[in-house]
């Protein structure tokens, strides 16, 4: 795996990281609380259901009871086999409905003790059903007429539609509750998935803003460490690599190079220190910059050495005119701590029409600098601080 120098994408690194870690937490953490809410609300959908089922058993146990008192009527009124057998089936009915009501609620201790007494009156009226099938059968209407006239005198029932009404009054109440119940889970639900949402993207939008912030940071590091690459430290001027790709650019175009070296700056380092030697390459480098124009490069390519490049060609006149304004200000006095000192420089140029390359014409213009050179040492005079 590749490491990550820069300080700056290490940290955007990390907060990726981070944010990968939380967000997997929360993703986590989410799906927790929400199958939890989801299993409560879940829970209490069944008991809902659960409920609603028991109320339609009663109701289901009620409709069994009332056909069979229907049917019985009915065959007293007119006496005919199929009303017996509507009656035995709405007996057999009623008694497996009470069944399942009574498994329904085998869950609650008090509906079930109810549930007991309602089989009980169950059972004795759909026998009651069963045995005047029989009797109408077997010894005709006018014997069953006196049973059930008895029967309903004593309203035999009343014990049962007041039992069924009480489990009634009892599962709704139920229901109530539970329905209460499915409403707060749903809400649980809807509280959780909203806060962990905004959770979420409260984080995101942190880890975003954070993130951008460092990478703005980044990007300004990195077009320093671009500019510091391409620029000589001591002076602000271009290096040879900033020099170098800028006369790739201007290849096959007119082009102009200046180049020289300082005179007498070896006795400035050797008298003053080398204090004194850098404050005059800032010196030089900040004349030179007040002698260029846009697009004009002043360079540093040695310890006192310089190269100027110029887009375009201008004619030797007007090249001799820049090396003389170029000598005037850099042979201006220098301050330095303690003192003055002057420089010269031995400048030669070149100039070139487009078929000319950069590198033959730093040849060119390094040549002119050694005579030039040459014929300083012939009339130099003694350095004078």
């Amino acid at each position: 795996m590749a490491t990550v120098s820069n300080p700056l994408l290490r940290r955007i690194a990390r907060v990726l990281q981070l944010s990968q870690a939380v967000a997997l937490v929360l993703v986590i953490g989410a799906a927790g609380v929400l199958v939890d809410s989801a299993r409560r609300y879940g829970d209490a959908n069944d008991l809902v259901a659960h409920t609603h089922e028991v109320l339609d058993q009663l109701n289901q146990l009620r409709s069994g009871l009332l056909r069979g008192g229907v049917a019985l009527r009915n065959f007293v009124l007119v006496p005919q086999s199929d009303a017996l057998q509507r009656l035995r089936a709405a007996a057999g009915d009623a008694r497996e409905t009470d069944d399942r009501l009574e498994m329904l609620v085998r869950d609650n201790p008090a509906q079930l003790s109810v549930a007991a007494e309602v089989r009980s009156e169950t059972l004795e009226i759909t026998g009651w059903y069963l045995a005047s099938a029989v009797i109408g059968e077997r010894d005709g209407v006018d014997s069953l007429r006196h049973g059930l006239d008895a029967r309903i005198t004593s309203d035999s029932s009343k014990r049962l539609r007041q039992l069924l009404d009480t489990m009634e009054r009892a599962e709704r109440s139920l229901l109530a509750d539970r329905q209460a119940q499915q409403e707060r889970g749903l809400q649980s639900v809807k509280r959780s998935a909203l806060a962990l949402a905004g959770l979420f993207i409260a984080f995101t939008l942190w880890t975003i803003g954070y993130a951008s912030r460092l990478v703005r940071a980044s990007d300004r590091d990195m077009t320093q460490l671009a500019t510091t690459a391409d620029t000589d430290l001591l002076t602000g001027l271009a290096n040879r690599r900033s020099l170098e790709r800028r006369a790739q650019e201007l290849a096959g175009q007119p082009m102009s190079v200046v180049v020289f070296d300082l005179d007498d700056f070896k006795p400035v380092n050797d008298r003053h220190g080398h204090a004194a030697g850098d404050a005059v390459l800032r010196a030089v480098g900040q004349r030179l910059r007040a002698q260029c124009r846009d697009g004009d490069l002043p360079a540093r390519v040695g310890g006192d050495e310089f190269v100027l490049l110029f887009s375009g060609a201008p004619d030797e006149f007007r090249m001799a005119q820049i090396r003389q304004r170029l000598l005037q200000a850099l042979t201006e006095p220098i301050a330095i701590e303690g003192g003055m000192v002057s420089v010269g420089a031995s400048i030669g140029y070149a100039v070139g029409d487009g078929q000319t390359s950069y590198a033959r014409l730093l040849e060119i213009a390094d040549d002119m600098s050694y005579e030039e050179k040459k014929r300083r040492k012939l009339r130099s005079s003694p350095l004078r601080a």
